[in-house]
């Protein structure tokens, strides 16, 4: 079994391990909803269908890392030597911790921390990610103050007060997004 697919399976392990922390009201609240493997590696292969005539390598970044479903899928479908760098931000602390075990010996930095407080120091052209999909009613008045104005400064768009914390990541990664980049949303249909 190749070093990915060893990685991957330790990453479902935990994953489960995880979520049975964790009620599902309280995942609701952290708006924690797993990715399925099959689903982060059918977007990671349309992403390198898309990408793959581009000379150069990619930056990856996932801004909701989890136990990285996106990164075991990107580095399956994505040649290595093309690999550049890659990033995923993380809030909830075991979950980053369990990122950085199991993805570290491929090449994965993890930060923990709120992506939406972090400065990006370069910028991605490739975003993957399962953004949490935390309802407005779960955001303190002075978190949707802070992410509606954090928006609107990076992409002059100003969201209604009932849009839920994955609205303010898509915005907030505009940021972090080179020019000519990709970024694969996995986004709740309401």
């Amino acid at each position: 079994m190749s070093a990915i697919l060893e990685a991957e399976a330790a990453r479902l392990t935990e994953q489960q391990r995880l979520d049975e922390l964790k009620t599902a009201r309280e995942r609701n609240k952290w708006g924690q909803f797993a990715t399925p493997p099959a689903l982060s590696f059918d977007i990671a292969k349309y992403a390198w269908h898309r990408l793959r005539r581009r000379k150069g390598e990619f930056a990856f970044l996932d801004p909701a890392i989890g136990t990285g479903s996106f990164f075991g899928a990107f580095l399956r479908a994505f040649p290595k030597h093309r690999i550049h760098r890659a990033v995923g931000i993380e809030l909830d602390k075991p979950f980053a911790e369990t990122a950085r075990t199991i993805w570290r010996p491929q090449g994965l930095e993890v930060i923990q921390g709120d992506f939406t407080r972090q400065k990006p120091a370069t910028r991605f052209n490739l975003i993957l990610t399962n953004p949490p999909y935390v309802r407005h009613h779960h955001l303190a008045t002075e978190d949707k103050q802070r992410l509606g104005e954090l928006a609107q400064e990076i992409t002059g768009i100003r969201l209604s007060g009932l849009a839920g914390l994955y609205c303010y990541f898509l915005l907030v990664a505009d940021a972090w997004l080179a020019e000519d980049g990709l970024a694969a949303w996995l986004i709740p249909s309401e």
